[in-house]
């Protein structure tokens, strides 16, 4: 490239650079200058970039693409602060005759031709002095802080204060404390305090107040703690300043974004969440040893959402007996909850669940957007559970589900889950629908175990055996259920059987030597065919030859009367639209 060339389009040319001093974590940081051909500008280069400029692959008059950077106020001037670039050419001659875009760039530059002993040094992250007239105080959007420059003031009301929780680690141990805040621009960020610090601060910071914060450490993120939409989070030191301040009617609201089921059956492990969903089950409360030997007591809070799938939510420690009990108690007296779950971590046992942490907070019935939904569908289901499924209504902890909802969920990942559906009875097998049992007790109860047969009048129970001549007859159906979804083949044992056909499998099975009857076992099975049931279906997953296989068993079946249910329904839905 000749010097009379223009420099390409967004290439950038390095004119100087030079090593900064004062650097806290003794980094090799470099302040360089750039150059488009018109105009300079200052700039900071990270350190893993030092290497090139000891090796010359990048040096004066070097093009370079800067692929990752922002812009911030260092040294009471614009700087580009640089993360990643390319080298795109080594060797350039200087293109132009370019000069500062900004008078103060200038003037600090010029400042280096001082006499060293009127001339201050440009430590790393220290600032100009400021003008006598300037205000005492100056607030700066959060969004502007970065970790170059330790002298800011932010403002801002907290959203989230966290319980002061132990930590331990091979170091030390001690206490840690932290609160997110979110200024009137809506962006937000984490301060974190630790032992004494923490100690100072926990009984000041109050939930729903504003602050003014300053003189903190500005570091990188932890997002295996932290999920906000910041890469960055403060560290209260012994010089920092948190003092109350009026509330700015600006402030916006903190603004969550929760993540629907079907998208955490699918993330990976240990990332933090945020989900709202309707809670179906509250289990008992009981006692986990850990590994050290401490006790912890544990409830599981089951709660699905919109995608109609269910999850489990784990609450450990004091939140299993104070949240637990309150939705123990609100679902007891029927009272349809919401449960928003904020800052919870995704696990896997035996499926995915969400785990609760001392960071994890925790809202019922809130009064947001994304739980108006829920409560509608809620009273829809209601409508339908006190009219006429008395099996969905004594078992109101299984969520309905579709066919195809399941068969994807399950696809996901192999596990075992009990839910509700209503389908018809496409089609069942009448070719073997019964099998022989063992009418002996076994451990008070009947034994029911499937009996080979050893002669003509003779049969042996493989648990007791014990010979006897005559067997009972338990039902054993294979059958197709269809919604309006998909097919999935599901089996029938003895009580389901006897619901749905309304004959014992001995009286099914006698009929084939009836003569007074036109009936057959056919005939019965074609009746029981084409109606619509709801039920309670056991559905669990495996993997043989390396293909998917779903197993689907039905615990409790009833017959719907479909017409019934919508003329009620419409009747409901209309009946609550003129209460609104």
């Amino acid at each position: 490239m000749n010097a009379g060339d223009d420099i390409p389009s967004p290439l950038l040319q390095l004119l100087s650079f030079e090593k900064m001093v004062g650097d806290p974590d003794d980094n090799d940081r470099y302040k360089i200058v750039l150059s488009d051909g018109t105009y300079m500008q200052l700039a900071i280069l990270p350190p893993k970039y030092a290497d090139l400029l000891h090796a010359e692959t990048l040096k004066i008059g070097s093009l370079l693409l800067l692929t990752n950077y922002v812009c911030r106020y260092i040294w009471s001037t614009r700087t580009i602060i640089i993360f990643t670039l390319d080298v795109k050419k080594m060797n350039c001659d200087l293109v132009g005759k370019p000069r500062y875009l900004f008078k103060e760039q200038e003037e600090q530059m010029l400042d280096r031709e001082t006499p060293p002993s009127t001339k201050r040094s440009l430590k790393f992250g220290a600032d100009l002095p400021s003008p006598q007239n300037a205000p005492s105080e100056i607030i700066s959007p959060i969004k502007s802080l970065n970790p170059f420059q330790n002298n800011w003031t932010i403002k801002g009301r907290v959203t989230n204060k966290r319980k002061m929780h132990q930590y331990n680690t091979t170091k030390r141990n001690g206490q840690v404390f932290s609160f997110d805040i979110i200024d009137e621009e809506g962006c937000e960020i984490r301060i974190t305090s630790f032992d004494e610090i923490a100690k100072l601060h926990y009984h000041r910071v109050e939930q729903g107040a504003s602050y003014v914060v300053s003189k903190g450490s500005v570091k990188d993120a932890n997002t295996v703690y932290n999920k906000l939409n910041n890469h960055l989070e403060i560290i209260l030191t012994e010089t920092s300043v948190l003092k109350w301040c009026a509330p700015n009617i600006a402030e916006p609201s903190k603004k969550t974004h929760f993540t629907p089921i079907n998208e955490v059956l699918t993330t990976t492990n240990n990332t933090l969440v945020d989900v709202i969903g309707a809670v179906v089950n509250i289990g008992e409360i009981f006692v986990i040893r850990r590994k050290d030997g401490s006790i912890v007591n544990k409830r599981i809070v089951k709660i699905n959402d919109m995608s109609t799938l269910t999850i489990d939510v784990n609450l450990w420690g004091p939140p299993s007996e104070q949240l637990g009990n309150d939705l123990k108690n609100m679902h007891a007296f029927g009272t349809f909850v919401i449960l928003a779950v904020q800052n919870a971590r995704v696990r896997y046992f035996n499926g995915k669940i969400i785990n609760i942490s001392a960071s994890t907070t925790f809202e019922i019935n809130p009064s947001i957007l994304e739980a108006d939904p829920l409560h509608l569908r809620g009273h829809v289901q209601q409508c339908l559970d006190s009219h006429s499924l008395d099996v969905h209504a004594k078992n109101n902890q299984y969520q309905r589900m579709s066919i195809a909802s399941i068969l994807e969920r399950l696809s996901v990942v192999p596990e075992t889950i009990e839910t509700t559906i209503t389908a018809v009875l496409r089609f069942i097998k009448g070719e073997q629908f019964y099998y022989t049992a063992c009418p002996l007790q076994f451990n008070g109860k009947e034994c029911k175990k499937k009996c080979s047969k050893l002669a003509e009048n003779l049969s042996l129970c493989p648990r007791c055996q014990t010979q006897f001549p005559e067997c009972n007859y338990k039902y054993l159906l294979q059958m197709k259920l269809q919604d309006q979804t998909g097919t999935v083949w599901a089996s029938a044992f003895d009580k389901v059987g006897t619901e749905l056909l309304a004959l014992s499998a001995k009286e099914l099975y006698m009929l084939q030597y009836e003569l007074t009857t036109k009936k057959t076992p056919r005939s019965i099975l074609n009746e029981a065919m084409f109606n619509q049931n709801c039920c309670i279906v056991l559905v669990s997953s495996d993997t043989y030859n390396s293909k998917c296989r779903i197993k689907v068993t039905i615990k409790k079946a009833q017959r719907l009367d479909f017409e019934a249910e919508c003329s009620y329904l419409l009747a409901e839905i209309a009946r609550m639209g003129a209460t609104a």
